[in-house]
C-alpha cells in the first residue's frame, strides 16, 4: 500500500516537474528568442511598393505587410505556419435561404357615404339667431370716469414733485453703481499683483529645489543609468544591417549641394550603406531600401526592473514624488 502511494507521488512530482520545466523553457524562449525582422521596398514617380516581415521563433509566429500605390493595404498573421489573420480574405457568410410564401392581406371595404348629405334642419336657425342676437347687443363705449379725467391741480404738483424725487434717487444710484464698481476693479488689481507674487515665490523655490536636487551625487548616477539603459534600447531597436540607394535632383542646383554636403558629414555614421546618385539636370527622387534587425524583451524587462529597484532611481522619484 504504500509502495504504491509512493509511486504516485512520485508520478505527480514528476509531472510537476515537466509542467514547470515546460513554464520555465516558454519564459526563457520569450525573453533571449528575438524578435526577427526584415523589410524592403522601392519608390518612383509611377510606382511604389513596400513589405515586411516579423517573425519569431522559426517563424512560428509572424506577421507580413504589403503596401504598393493605388491598392488596399495588406496584411496576414501566422501561428504555427497557419494562416490566422488577413485583412484582404473574405469571410465566407452562411447564407440563409428563407422560404417565400404567400401572405394573404386581408381586405377592407371602404364604407359607403353619400356624396351629397342633407343640410341639418338647423343650419338656418342659427345663422338667423346669431344675426339677431349681433343686432340687439348695444355698444359698449369705453367711459372714463370723471376722477381720472379731472385731475385737480394740486394732485398734478404732487405728482410732479414724486417724479422728481424718483429721478434724483435714480441719478443717485447710478452714481453709486459706478463707483462700486471702481471699487471691484481695483480690489481685482491687488488681488492679482498678490496672486502673482505668490507664484513667482513658489517658481523661485521650485527652480533652487531642483538644481540642488541636480547637483546631487545620487541624482547623476541615477541619470547616468538612465541614460545608459536608453542607449541600449535604442541600440536593440535599430536595424543591424541596412542600406538605401536614392536617385535624387532638384530645380535649384543649391539645394542638391547642401542635401550631398549632410551625406558626407554623415559619412562615419552610415559608412557608405547610404547611397546618392545625384542628377543635375531635372527634378527627380527615386530610390530603395531594405532593413534587417532584431528585438530581444529582455532589455525591456531589465530596464523596468532597474527603474524599480535601482536605489538611486528610487531616490529620485521619491525626490520627484513620481
Amino acid at each position: 500500500m504504500v509502495s504504491i502511494i509512493l509511486t504516485i507521488l512520485k508520478i505527480i512530482g514528476i509531472s510537476i516537474l515537466v509542467i514547470l520545466g515546460i513554464i520555465v523553457l516558454l519564459v526563457l524562449l520569450v525573453l533571449f528568442v528575438p524578435v526577427r525582422y526584415k523589410a524592403g521596398g522601392n519608390y518612383t514617380d509611377s510606382r511604389a511598393d513596400i513589405s515586411g516581415k516579423a517573425s519569431w521563433l522559426l517563424g512560428i509566429a509572424s506577421v507580413t505587410f504589403r503596401y504598393q500605390k493605388e491598392q488596399p493595404f495588406h496584411i496576414r498573421a501566422k501561428l504555427f505556419y497557419i494562416p490566422v489573420f488577413d485583412n484582404l480574405k473574405k469571410r465566407k457568410r452562411k447564407k440563409k435561404v428563407f422560404r417565400k410564401g404567400k401572405k394573404e392581406e386581408p381586405q377592407l371595404q371602404a364604407a359607403s357615404v353619400p356624396e351629397h348629405a342633407a343640410p341639418s334642419p338647423n343650419a338656418d336657425t342659427t345663422e338667423s339667431d346669431r344675426e339677431e342676437n349681433s343686432k340687439e347687443q348695444p355698444e359698449k363705449t369705453s367711459e372714463l370716469p370723471q376722477q381720472e379725467t379731472e385731475r385737480t391741480v394740486d394732485e398734478v404738483e404732487i405728482w410732479e414733485t414724486e417724479d422728481e424725487n424718483t429721478d434724483k434717487i435714480s441719478i443717485f444710484q447710478k452714481i453709486q453703481k459706478i463707483l462700486m464698481k471702481f471699487i471691484e476693479f481695483f480690489k481685482n488689481i491687488k488681488f492679482t499683483f498678490q496672486r502673482m507674487y505668490v507664484i513667482m515665490i513658489k517658481i523661485k523655490n521650485n527652480i533652487k529645489y531642483y538644481l540642488e536636487l541636480l547637483q546631487q551625487e545620487s541624482t547623476k548616477q541615477a541619470f547616468g543609468l538612465c541614460k545608459k539603459q536608453l542607449l541600449r534600447i535604442v541600440k536593440n531597436l535599430c536595424p543591424q544591417k541596412y542600406s538605401v540607394k536614392l536617385h535624387l535632383g532638384f530645380e535649384d542646383p543649391a539645394t542638391l549641394g547642401n542635401v550631398l554636403a549632410v551625406w558626407g558629414m554623415l559619412y562615419p555614421w552610415h559608412r557608405g550603406r547610404i547611397d546618392i546618385r545625384p542628377e543635375f539636370e531635372e527634378t527627380i527622387v527615386e530610390g530603395s531600401f531594405s532593413v534587417k534587425g532584431r528585438v530581444s524583451v529582455y532589455v525591456f524587462l531589465w530596464t523596468a526592473w532597474l527603474f524599480f529597484t535601482d536605489k538611486n532611481i528610487k531616490q529620485l522619484r521619491k525626490q520627484l514624488h513620481i
